[in-house]
């Protein structure tokens, strides 16, 4: 059963890696997309179609951006990037 529905969307977790684990896919060319296991065992697999994993890489790269921009900053006391939490981009889709 899903937590959440929406035309194209169905959230059935919460999963947050914060730790390196394993990851593979597996492309079907027939239905134009891929599925992307992550854990051991596949504990949690996302399959997307072609331009949702567009989206996924360029949000995927900004975020790497962001966190990039922030190395060294974080140790410096009073510095707004730590302070302000948080920061999320959304693509369009």
């Amino acid at each position: 059963m899903a937590l959440y529905t929406q035309p194209g969307v169905s959230v059935e977790t919460w999963v947050e890696m914060t730790h390196t684990v394993p990851m593979h896919f597996e492309a079907c060319a027939l239905n134009d997309n891929a599925t992307l296991h992550f854990g051991q065992s596949s504990e949690y697999v996302l399959t997307l179609g072609r331009d949702n994993l567009r989206q996924l890489l360029d949000l995927a790269t900004q975020a790497i951006a962001e966190l990039d921009s922030t190395v060294g900053r974080e140790e410096t006391e009073g510095d707004p990037a730590r302070t302000a939490g948080p920061h999320r981009a959304t693509l369009p889709g």
